[in-house]
This record gives C-alpha cells, structure tokens and sequence, in this order.
C-alpha cells in the first residue's frame, strides 16, 4: 500500500469517527440541515460564502478574466455589491419567515407562503435553483 493510499484510509477513519461523535447531536431534519438554526451571523455568512463561491470562484471567474480581461473586474464589484446587499436586506427577513412558516429551503417556503396547492411555485423555484 503507498502513502497515498494508507493518507486515504485514515482520512476515511477519521470522518467515520467524526460521525459517530456527532450523530446524536442531529434529531431533526431542521437540526441536520440548518443546525437547529442556532449558528450565528458569522458562521452562517461564511458557509453560505463558501457554497455560493466554490468552483464558480475558482474557475469560472479566472477563466472570464483571461477571456475577457480587465473588463471583468465589474463582475467581482457586482457580485461584491449584490452579495452585501442581500445579506444586508434579506436575510434577517428571510430567516424570520422561513420561521415563520416551518420551511427549510426556498422552495418550501414559497410554496407554504403563498399557498401554492397545485406546486407550480415549488417546480419552478427548485428549478431556478
């Protein structure tokens, strides 16, 4: 077995570790999807950061740039501005309603939001998404 092989194996260990330790810590869906909706601003700010900004970051956004240059700076200063605002201006609001209605992801919410019996909202936001 080389080295990268046996580094593999004890990752893998340790996450199965990892699991065991925490499985009990999550007994509703609501617990294992949103931590119980108990992290604060910070840590919600930096995982929801971390999801919307992986690959495209790393990718997409450097190949833009040497595609189309300098040019490309307005992409980061829109992004930078929209992602301030909408921390700014929804997501306080945003948490209080998907409380509000029991709802764990944004299609569960307008669905229940807007009492949308016949799942065309639900369709069509998870689709968007």
């Amino acid at each position: 077995m080389d080295l990268i092989s046996l580094i593999f194996i004890v990752y893998l260990c340790f996450l199965l570790l990892v699991g065991f330790f925490t499985y009990g810590f999550s007994k509703t869906q609501e617990d294992y999807f949103l931590a119980g909706r108990k992290l604060g601003p910070w840590v919600t700010a930096f995982s929801e950061r971390a999801s919307g900004e992986s690959a495209w970051l790393l990718l997409a956004l450097p190949g833009a740039a040497i595609t189309i240059g300098l040019g490309e700076i307005w992409s980061v200063i829109g992004i930078i501005v929209g992602i301030t605002a909408s921390w700014y201006l929804i997501a306080e609001k945003l948490r209080v309603e998907t409380e509000k209605y029991d709802s764990l992801t944004i299609p569960e919410f307008l669905h229940r939001k807007y009492k949308d019996d016949s799942n065309i909202i639900r369709l069509f936001s998870a689709l968007i998404i």
